[in-house]
């Protein structure tokens, strides 16, 4: 049977620690007074109401799924009554600023509840998900008369959100899209085409669905300089804000998914549908980017939350299975043992868990450059928004595939049980899988990375991060306990220095095709060692509080860094070769020999 989900309160609280979030969002005045005071009973109600609510309707999404009758989404049971919850607790809005009616809560506390909430339930969080990202791209973006027309009632959530953006001809690449955009007299757009893979799309939820749609007006200019975005509600406003008559909005099918099946992802379609245009004509590309980040830090997010709630099944599993009996362990001290005393079993529960941890600081820090880049004064902001460029798309790319390796070890750890639907592991595999892929594909990320996020700032940007990186391993090599851990975090940094002032040459040269040839080597090598400067960061953090009543838990924490530092940031090295390599062989098979 599946093991019950719960929430890892404490690991949560101490990434708060490990990034020192309560001093630093000091320096934003609207978070002055955030403390552990607001944040450890909000996570702790956040895992009250993911253990009681959502967890018992996870493997429910799961095996019935979204059904899709006669142009109408049906979710799956028990999701109506979990949103309502859902809604009236509050989860909704926590950290949606105050002036659109949210609860105002940093960003930085939603990486935590987004944790908690996903690796709860993935498939009922990610429609919410997405509401977040319709008000994002309303409030940023709309006119005043807009945002009050459609914020109160997303914002609240009574209604839910959507962006439709990829086609069937035009997915990660919106160049080609084709979705018309007709103006009329009347100041409204007349929207016509189909739109694919538009998650909570259609569903009975909520009593209205504010689609944002990315489409093209007559004469505008090819290419994505001529994409505008329009608010298409499934439902008419009217001028009071009450509910008018139909919009010609209409979902034609669902996907039959590998996983996330309580989600359903829907196929759009508009004829002569009436939208209202969002800022000028021709800017939709520009303000498609600021639900997109949110939504790329999201997906990082479920790959964490997939990642954590795998392990707890594995763990416990690993507690609970006798067999064999391990080497080195007596006839006569093996009768009481289980697996979880074979040292391949315990090296892939210690990898999945210090991959955990480093994944965690590395998606709460992104989060907590959210706040500074939103939030913050000219310099914290500048600063937020430069560390969340480069942020992102490793977070992103990195978390969300190497959820996919680890939920599979966590299956690996169950053995042919693992294989088995009832234990219900194998669902956080399926469901971590859609991470690398949506929000911009993890190939995508890396070129983002390579081609626009070094360079930032000329290139000052990804120094200061290694400036940051470089001060940890000081601070390690210092300590007697660390110095190891020190020398081995700065040779890897010193090496990926190297590799990115390589990069920067062969693009500063032209060499294009080589920096995209190894764009994603180069990603997975920073990740590896970001995660590294992180575990450092929570060595050093840990070490401070070993003398408090949870020493165990503290001494655990600087044990799964030192498997981290010692034994899988290591791994970094490997993609050097790869990095340096003539990518020509790349090339040298004929494209219908594969």
């Amino acid at each position: 049977m599946a093991v019950s989900y719960k929430a890892p309160v404490k690991d949560v609280i101490f990434a708060f620690d490990v990034l020192d979030s309560y001093n630093i969002l000091k320096k934003i005045e609207r978070f002055s007074d955030f403390s552990p005071e607001i944040a450890v009973p909000a996570i702790e109600e956040c895992a009250k109401f993911a253990e009681e609510v959502l967890a018992p309707i996870n493997s429910v999404g799961d095996t019935h799924g979204a059904t899709f009758k006669d142009g109408k989404v049906i979710m799956p049971p028990g999701f109506l009554e979990a949103y309502d919850k859902f809604k009236k607790a509050g989860w909704a809005s926590m950290s949606l600023p105050y002036e659109i009616g949210g609860g105002g809560m940093p960003y930085t506390l939603s990486g935590g509840t987004l944790e908690i909430l996903c690796a709860a339930n993935m498939s009922f969080v990610l429609g919410p998900g997405l509401s977040i990202g319709a008000i994002s791209g309303i409030n940023f973006n709309a006119s005043e008369t807009q945002k009050d027309k459609y914020l109160p009632k997303l914002v609240s959530g009574d209604w839910t959100g959507t962006m439709n953006l990829s086609e069937p001809q035009s997915g990660s690449d919106l160049n080609h899209i084709t979705t018309k955009a007709e103006p009329q007299e009347d100041g409204t757009y007349k929207i016509t085409g189909t739109k694919i893979w538009i998650g909570s799309g259609e569903h009975d939820l909520a009593e209205n669905i504010i689609h944002l749609v990315l489409a093209r007006t007559p004469g505008s200019p090819e290419g994505s300089k001529g994409i505008s975005m329009f608010i298409v509600p499934k439902i008419l406003v009217n001028d009071d804000n009450t509910l008018g008559k139909k919009n010609n909005v209409h979902c034609i099918s669902i996907e039959e998914k590998l996983g996330i099946h309580g989600s359903p992802t829907c196929v759009m379609e508009y004829k002569n549908s009436t939208g209202f245009l969002i800022g000028e004509e021709n800017s939709g590309l520009n303000y498609m980017f600021t639900t997109i980040n949110e939504a790329r830090i999201r997906a990082g997010g479920h790959g964490l939350a997939c990642t954590t709630g795998a392990l707890q099944g594995a763990a416990q599993y690993a507690r609970d299975r006798v067999q064999g009996r391990p080497v080195g362990m007596s006839k006569e001290d093996a009768k009481n043992s289980t697996i979880i005393d074979h040292a391949d079993v315990r090296r892939m529960l210690m990898t999945i868990k210090s991959y955990s941890d480093a994944m965690r600081y590395m998606m709460y820090d992104n989060q907590m450059m959210l706040d500074f880049s939103y939030f913050g004064d000219e310099d914290t902001k500048d600063f937020g928004e430069e560390r969340c460029g480069i942020l992102t798309p490793i977070s992103k790319a990195w978390i969300s595939d190497l959820s996919v390796e680890l939920t599979s070890m966590a299956i690996q750890v169950y053995g042919g049980m693992g294989y088995v639907e009832e234990t219900g592991i194998a669902q956080y595999f399926r469901d971590a899988r859609i991470a690398p892929i949506y929000a911009g594909t993890n190939g995508i990320q890396a070129l983002d990375l390579i081609f626009r996020k070094i360079s930032l700032n000329d290139g000052n940007t990804v120094n200061e991060l290694f400036e940051d990186i470089e001060e940890i391993t000081k601070q390690l090599m210092d300590n007697n306990g660390f110095k190891n851990l020190g020398e081995i975090l700065s040779n890897h940094l010193t090496q990926l220095k190297e590799i990115t002032n390589l990069l920067n040459i062969k693009l500063i040269e032209g060499d294009l095709t080589h920096a995209s040839g190894v764009a994603t080597p180069y990603l997975k090598m920073f990740g590896q060692v970001l995660g590294g400067y992180y575990m450092g960061k929570a060595a050093l953090t840990a070490q401070k509080q070993t003398t408090d009543k949870d020493s165990e838990f503290y001494n655990d924490k600087i044990t799964l860094s030192k498997f981290y530092i010692e034994q899988l940031l290591p791994l970094a090295s490997g993609y050097e070769q790869s990095i340096k390599s003539d990518i020509d062989v790349l090339f040298n098979i004929n494209s219908g020999n594969f």
